[in-house]
């Protein structure tokens, strides 16, 4: 195990990186020292290698990104040459600006590569933006950063997909993700990766009047631990999460689920259904939080786990924690096995028990395939869905 110092912090930055980006990597390895491990309920996560150096960890040379004049799409590293004060303005300003626990301090540290996205005020996408993230050799170290930036009045529909081809020991990936005022963004993220353990963490600040619709596949073959957090920090803000995960084999996913309502007349909703296959484990948190003086708000969320073995275990936790009255919050969560009637139902017309059940995942998850409007996303999701009923990642 490598030995996390300032000489193997050094060998992380991306050519002719800026001294305050550098700083900041020395304050989080400081950080790193000092601060505790993230709290995930009943997941025992320890053992899993993350926040540690399992190979030297070197930039990695960005992929060819589409140019274009409507809106800025490049790596990280190109950010911090081309575009760096427009960088420098909201990087861990806004959506994350702490390093609260050992895991983002590792992450913010030795962060080699990452995407940047940034679109202008009143810019109106009618096609969705592809993302790729970044494609790495077998066993080599990612420590990626990513960060999408929504302008005034913006809009933009953007599908991120995770599909890794080569196996890796550990993969660590923050998101920062910012709508200024009466934007609008449509957010897919679909996670196909065949690391053996993976630390997801994904921060989401939303000002007046924006919108954030965020669906997630969690389709990964490893075990994965995932904080996605929206803050609704301007008034009449919403934002909804959606999210669909399937565990197979031994595998253990994690996942903290939260929305927070800082403002006034803010709407927050979290949707996060599951399926358990084999031997494997699945937790839900989701958290829905109202601070005190967001008056006439709403918080909703359901978790729902489905299990499909005697040898499967998962949890559905939905917290509220509410400091204001004139307030509309509920939860709701259920843990429960396959349907044995509606099984039977489908194998009376003349399908294969096998068959039948993926018939029934399809229904339970599929879901929040059918609500992505754009016909191209939505097959992406719904192809990567069907791979991992099939065991084939």
């Amino acid at each position: 195990m490598l030995k996390t110092t300032t000489e193997s912090l050094l060998t992380t930055r991306f050519p002719n990186e800026p001294a305050w980006f550098t700083d900041l990597r020395k304050q989080a390895l400081q950080k790193l020292r000092v601060t505790k491990d993230p709290r995930f309920a009943k997941v025992n996560y320890i053992n899993w290698g993350l926040g540690e150096l399992q190979a030297p960890v070197q930039p990695k040379r960005p992929i060819n990104k589409p140019s274009s004049d409507a809106y800025i799409y490049c790596s990280l590293a190109e950010a911090l040459q081309q575009h760096e004060k427009l960088l420098k303005t909201y990087f861990m300003k806004r959506a994350i600006t702490d390093w609260a626990d050992r895991l983002i301090s590792f992450s913010t540290a030795y962060m080699n590569c990452g995407n940047f996205i940034y679109l202008p005020a009143n810019t109106k996408l009618t096609a969705p933006i592809f993302v790729n993230q970044i494609e790495h050799g077998p066993h080599a170290a990612e420590v990626s950063h990513n960060f999408i930036i929504m302008d005034r009045g913006a809009q933009a529909t953007i599908c991120v997909m995770d599909e890794a081809r080569q196996p890796t020991e550990t993969k660590h990936r923050v998101s920062e993700i910012v709508l200024e005022e009466n934007s609008q963004l449509n957010l897919v993220n679909i996670d196909a990766f065949t690391s053996k353990a993976a630390y997801i963490n994904r921060q989401a600040w939303i000002g007046e009047n924006a919108k954030l619709t965020w669906t997630i596949g969690s389709f990964s073959s490893g075990n994965v631990l995932a904080e996605m957090n929206a803050e609704l920090v301007g008034r009449r803000s919403v934002a909804t999460i959606n999210n669909g995960a399937i565990t197979v084999g031994k595998q253990t996913q994690g996942m903290n689920t939260q929305v927070t309502n800082f403002a006034p007349h803010s709407i927050g909703n979290i949707r996060q259904r599951g399926v358990i296959m084999d031997q494997s484990r699945l937790v839900f948190n989701g958290i829905g939080k109202i601070i005190h003086g967001a008056h006439g708000t709403i918080a909703q969320q359901e978790n729902r786990v489905l299990m499909l073995s005697d040898q499967a275990s998962g949890d559905a936790n939905p917290i509220l924690l509410i400091d204001e009255n004139d307030v509309v919050a509920g939860h709701a969560a259920s843990v429960g096995r396959l349907d044995k009637k509606q099984l039977y139902y489908l194998m009376s017309r003349g399908l294969s028990k096998p068959i039948a059940k993926k018939l029934v995942v399809r229904g339970f998850i599929g879901t929040f395939a059918k609500e992505i409007t754009h016909s191209q996303i939505r097959k992406k999701f719904q192809d990567v869905l069907e791979r991992k009923l099939a065991h084939d990642n």
